[in-house]
């Protein structure tokens, strides 16, 4: 759908979704179907490489094919190297820096990089209404421990729809194996490819060459996904106010943004020919939309840190909700808690019960007494 269709305040198609699951989860799986998808419906011309070595790798890619999907596996290692400025290249870190530029640039004019060079060099080439989505799979330890704060206030994490599985280990799938994807499926997809049926030949396949200029179709919304629209903008501008200063309002106002682009995709799915943003899809997106941004919110409030001190506080107390309302033993809270030594140890759990936030209490046994920590 990139640079093949817009919505009417030319919001575009392009996503950076990140799926997160336990190792052996099957999360190598769904990229595996959209590999194959793409391959029997003659599109390979849409995926990226599986990996991004640099910055200007990026850019040539998108160059190339200004509409990508980029698939990348072990995404929480690949963050932790382009988010870490301090110790990374510098052609890693500007990999999330041109990740973050493209998102915001898909309905204008992308000019790229200067570089001091005495040789023709294509990083200043214009690249017209760029479609870069991703498409992330990692290990919630990995994931997160990657993030840090700056990433939570500079807006770099908002652009990403953030799915955890709730079941990391499901039942066993007794059929699976070769993937033939439905026909109907196939057809649709050479539909949407072609903008509905409207471009045909080596139009529908157009690079970023300046002689093509690209126009996408306007997806008109109905009036009453319009005031859906309307009714959660005024919601978040609300919320947006309360949260000033809490670090997550660059989360929460992406939310708009990213309910559009699902309501977009949803529409133009189901008919690729005549799309209408319509108010179930409105809702439909606003749903997912609201649900990855609560998603992360919570998991970075828990998880992300500024620093060391910070982050061994954080992962004592998510090792202490783990254990539920019954709490845990000491010794099995000193078991868990081996990356910290004795003294940090105990001055977390200071500071934790200072802050009202964990409760030990000691119980009488046959033996010696016991320590018992609880989450109030």
């Amino acid at each position: 759908m990139g640079r093949k269709y817009r919505t009417e305040s030319n919001i575009r198609s392009n996503l950076y979704v990140v799926g997160i699951a336990e190792s052996g989860a099957g999360k190598n799986h769904s990229r595996v179907v959209i590999n194959e998808l793409f391959r029997k419906a003659h599109l390979l011309q849409y995926l990226g490489g599986n990996k991004i070595a640099s910055g200007s790798g990026l850019l040539m890619a998108i160059q190339r094919q200004p509409a990508t999907l980029f698939q990348l596996d072990e995404f929480g290692m690949f963050l932790s190297a382009a988010a870490d400025r301090k110790r990374s290249p510098r052609y890693v870190c500007e990999i999330l820096d041109l990740m973050t530029e493209l998102y915001t640039t898909a309905g204008t004019t992308y000019f790229g990089v200067e570089y001091a060079s005495t040789q023709h060099n294509n990083a200043h080439r214009a690249i017209h209404q760029p479609c870069a989505c991703i498409y992330g799979t990692t290990t919630p330890l990995h994931f997160w421990q990657a993030l840090q704060a700056s990433n939570v206030a500079d807006g770099s994490l908002a652009r990403f729809l953030i799915l955890e599985s709730e079941e990391d280990f499901p039942d066993s799938n007794a059929s699976f194996g070769v993937i033939e994807p439905p026909q109907d499926l196939i057809e649709r997809l050479m539909l949407i490819h072609q903008g509905g049926g409207r471009l045909h030949g080596n139009l529908a396949d157009v690079g970023a060459i300046d002689e093509v200029q690209v126009e996408p179709r306007v997806v008109p919304t109905t009036a009453k996904a319009r005031e859906t629209f309307r009714e959660l903008d005024q919601a978040l501008v609300e919320r947006l106010r309360t949260s000033r200063g809490t670090g997550y309002s660059s989360i929460l106002a992406r939310i708009e943004e990213n309910a559009t682009k699902l309501a977009l995709i949803r529409a133009v799915s189901r008919d690729p020919e005549d799309p209408q943003i319509e108010d179930h899809d409105a809702h439909w997106g606003i749903m997912l939309s609201r649900h990855c941004a609560e998603l992360t919110i919570r998991e970075a409030s828990a998880r992300v840190s500024e620093n060391q001190v910070e982050s061994h506080h954080k992962r004592a107390m998510q090792i202490l909700r783990d254990a539920g309302m019954a709490g845990m033993s000491k010794s099995d809270f000193t078991r868990r808690t081996q990356f910290m030594d004795h003294r940090q140890r105990d001055g977390v759990l200071r500071t934790l019960a200072e802050a009202g936030l964990i409760d030990t209490i000691t119980l009488q046994s046959k033996g010696r007494p016991a320590q018992w920590i609880k989450v109030l």
